[in-house]
This record gives structure tokens, C-alpha cells and sequence, in this order.
């Protein structure tokens, strides 16, 4: 049976002489406007606001998709968690704050791996109508130790900031968003997060389902910067070899993993050791 049209364009497109010539034309802005006239949602952009532009014909929901909140949870624990949970039971934070933690999806993962009694307590930060979903299902599951809130100035007093597979939703700097918090915490974690070895930092659009998301896709170099600049140190980083991103049109653009990262607070320029939050 001969092979339809589509199938022969995308593997005239993947062979090597091909995507060598996208990665010429995708190495200039010029080039990548050009690129995305042919893309359309799938291009690469440099603002959130472009990706929405894009994707506005697809009629597509936001992060309030019910979708997004539900598939975690289907999940068991893989193997970048691993590495989370190592450091958490070493640090034992008592306040953690979950930005981007859906219904509370790594709560009820690392629960039976953590020590979750008073006074320890966690925090879900996102959007107020997931939160509402995220109160439910704790009241069902006797998860007196999770709260939830959609204000980021309640992650003010943690002690430990998690961020995994939700930092790529945030457009602005760690800076803006501690300066949101009202604090720099001691600890961070950046896991599952879509990181580039190019210089500069670029925007994709993320389509599950029924859902269209702009997604940044930050520059590693530039990330690890940016916290050794709020006073942080660098004590290590993994990978998530289950996920990548494939750009047709860009192979100069794509990720082969997802990354995990854990900075610490510098003691000199920790909270309490006579130095104010510079954020």
C-alpha cells in the first residue's frame, strides 16, 4: 500500500540534508519568522502574547483545562522524582511551597516517602479554579498537612521552593517571581523543566488535548546565572530522559530531555544572617 502524502513529506523533512538546511534558515530571526508561516502554532516565538496570537484559530483552553489537572495524577513516580525526594528527606523542610502544583498532584506522589507530620506543612500554589479542585480531592483524602493557595506572597515563610514541570509556564525571571513571594527560599528545586543550550530563551507552544499553552523554553546557562546572581549555589542537577521535545521545523531548537536542578541559599546571604531579601 503506497504511503501517503504526509508520510513521505516528514521523512523528506527529517532526512539529514534537509534538517541541515532548517537549521540554517532557523539560525537568523528572519529566518524563523519565515519558519513559522509554514509552522503557524508550532513555530517558535519570542513572547507568550506571539504563541496566543498563534494558536488563536485553534479555539484551544488555557491552563484551566480540567485535562491538565487530571493526568498527573495517573502517574506513578518516575525517575526524576528520585532525586527530589532524596534532597527533601535530607533537607526536611518544614514549609514547602509547590508553585504550579495543579490539584496537588507530587503531594499525594511523595507522601509515603516523606515525613508529612506537624508542623511540616505544603503548599499549592495555582490557579483558583484548579485550587477549588485541589481543595475537593484533599477533603476526600484526609490531607490535613496540604493547603492551597493562589497568592504567591503566602510561599513568604517557606523554607523550600519546588517547581516541577511548571517553571516553563512562567514568562518573567526568578527574580520577579521571588520578589512576588516576598522572599528568596533557602531551597529550590527545578525539576522536569524544558532547558536549552542555546544563549537566549524562546517560547513554544505546548497543545494537550484541548489545551494550548505557551511554554518557555529557558536558556541553562542563562538559568544557573540568574540564581548564582540572587545568591544562590548550584548543588546539583539530573535529567528526565523520559521526555524531549521534537520540533519539526527547528531541529537547531529542540531539547532531548527535561532537567532537574537544586540551588541552595549561599548562608551568607540567607535570610537571618543580617542580610534583607534582595529580590
Amino acid at each position: 500500500m503506497p504511503a501517503k502524502k504526509p508520510d513521505v513529506l516528514l521523512r523528506a523533512i527529517r532526512s539529514r540534508p534537509m534538517r541541515n538546511a532548517l537549521s540554517w534558515i532557523g539560525s537568523t530571526d528572519s529566518g524563523v519568522s519565515l519558519l513559522n508561516r509554514v509552522a503557524r502554532e508550532r513555530g517558535i516565538y519570542a513572547t507568550f502574547n506571539e504563541a496566543q496570537e498563534a494558536a488563536k484559530h485553534l479555539n484551544a483552553k488555557g491552563h484551566e483545562a480540567e485535562l491538565l489537572s487530571q493526568l498527573p495524577l495517573n502517574f506513578g513516580l518516575r525517575m526524576s522524582d528520585y532525586p527530589v525526594l532524596v534532597w527533601l528527606n535530607q533537607v526536611r523542610p518544614r514549609r514547602l511551597f509547590d508553585f504550579g502544583g495543579s490539584v496537588g498532584n507530587l503531594y499525594y506522589l511523595y507522601k509515603d516517602y516523606l515525613d508529612l507530620s506537624p508542623p511540616f506543612s505544603w503548599t499549592v500554589h495555582d490557579l483558583p479554579e484548579i485550587i477549588e479542585r485541589g481543595r475537593a480531592l484533599a477533603a476526600t483524602r484526609g490531607a490535613s498537612t496540604l493547603s492551597f493557595s493562589p497568592r504567591l506572597s503566602d510561599g513568604k515563610d517557606c523554607d523550600f521552593f519546588l517547581v516541577s514541570g511548571a517553571l516553563q509556564y512562567w514568562e518573567d525571571s526568578m527574580a520577579s517571581l521571588f520578589a512576588a513571594m516576598g522572599t528568596r527560599p533557602a531551597h529550590v528545586i527545578v525539576n522536569r523543566s524544558p532547558l536549552t543550550e542555546r544563549k537566549l530563551s524562546y517560547v513554544i507552544l505546548d497543545i494537550i488535548g484541548n489545551a494550548a499553552l505557551p511554554k518557555m523554553i529557558r536558556s541553562r546557562s542563562g538559568l544557573i546565572e540568574e540564581f548564582e546572581s540572587l545568591g544562590y549555589e548550584r548543588v546539583a542537577e539530573w535529567i528526565e530522559p523520559e521526555r524531549n521535545i521534537t520540533l519539526t521545523y527547528y531541529p537547531g531548537y529542540e531539547v532531548p530531555n527535561y532537567s532537574g536542578l537544586y540551588f541552595r541559599l549561599k548562608k551568607a546571604d540567607a535570610p537571618g544572617n543580617g542580610n534583607a531579601p534582595h529580590v
